[in-house]
């Protein structure tokens, strides 16, 4: 279907959701919201089995469109945190990262410029994350005078660890992409006009790679991180390979090695 705020790219098994209002650095409105929702349900159903998240023009995301949810809310733009318009407005917004978060198969977030507020949650809730050197990144609720979300004090914590985590959120501060590489925020930095080019190579690999056994193993990492006990994850792990075991891409993984070759995967 023809999205309006989000452009679609669809490669080898792997695809491109890029952010497309460059012109408000791709703040997120209610439209796009809604727009990333059904793109991501839509790939999901199309076996699609490595995502990119990234941004046109010079940014990746500055967060939640700020004048059009103000307007939104008018006069009460905390009027109620138990059920209120400020609620009933951020719930559907902040359940975007739950959903990429969530999206089965590989994800990479591919930063270009600023990914502040909003947009710093949606990089995080993606499993890999690179970085253009120009890149950016903001936990800047609190200069506004509120509290992150979108996932951010969930997803932060766990990435960096709390030290850091409390340093981004408390001051809101700009942290560059070198500085983030060494935090362990990004996975790696590379120059500007290599970013996406990277980014679909990554996609690619991970594209011809055992989907059914990515499936598992990122259920298993998201659940163990969550807190699940280790015996309910060895248990997992053993349910996970016995089941693993009887598919194609099994014998495929198995004939491949005995016969020193690429294995050729196919997700079933």
């Amino acid at each position: 279907m023809p999205y309006t705020t989000v452009d679609i790219e669809v490669g080898d098994g792997w695809a491109v959701v890029a952010l497309n209002r460059p012109e408000r650095l791709n703040a997120i409105t209610a439209e796009m919201q809604k727009e990333m929702e059904m793109a991501l349900a839509d790939l999901q159903a199309q076996g699609v089995r490595a995502l990119i998240l990234t941004g046109r023009g010079r940014g990746f995301c500055s967060g939640a469109d700020v004048s059009g949810l103000m307007a939104a809310r008018g006069e009460t733009v905390f009027s109620s945190l138990a059920g209120g318009p400020a609620q009933r407005l951020r719930r559907p917004l902040g359940s975007l990262a739950a959903l990429l978060y969530r999206f089965p198969r590989p994800t990479i977030a591919a930063v270009n410029g600023v990914a502040a507020g909003a947009g710093l949650s949606l990089a995080l809730a993606c499993d890999i994350r690179l970085a253009a050197e120009s890149a950016r990144f903001s936990a800047i609720f609190v200069r506004r005078g509120v509290m992150p979300d979108y996932g951010c004090t969930w997803l932060l914590p766990r990435i960096i660890g709390p030290a850091r985590a409390y340093e981004m959120m408390y001051t809101g501060r700009m942290v560059s992409a070198a500085e983030a590489e060494r935090w362990g925020l990004v996975n790696r930095v590379v120059p500007d006009d290599r970013l996406l080019d990277e980014a679909k190579a990554m996609a690619a690999e991970l594209a011809k790679g055992a989907s059914l056994a990515h499936e598992a193993l990122k259920y298993a990492a998201q659940r163990a991180m969550e807190g699940r006990p280790l015996e309910e994850n060895l248990l997992y792990e053993a349910y996970g390979q016995e089941t693993l075991s009887q598919t194609e891409d099994y014998q495929e993984g198995m004939r491949s090695f005995q016969e020193k070759r690429e294995p050729l995967f196919k997700g079933r």
